[in-house]
């Protein structure tokens, strides 16, 4: 999975925004990590 490669202070950032999606019932377990990485490298591109 390409969670594991990812960096530590981004995977800090994939992890929570997962948790937010799952738990706000926006998504399945399977795809809230991928919507969570994609919205990290994002807000890294921003920066």
């Amino acid at each position: 999975m390409r969670l594991n490669m990812l960096d530590g202070n981004i995977h800090k950032l994939v992890v929570k925004y997962a948790e937010e999606y799952y738990t706000t019932n926006q998504c399945s377990k399977e795809e809230a990590p991928e919507r969570g990485i994609v919205k990290a490298e994002m807000g890294i591109r921003k920066n």
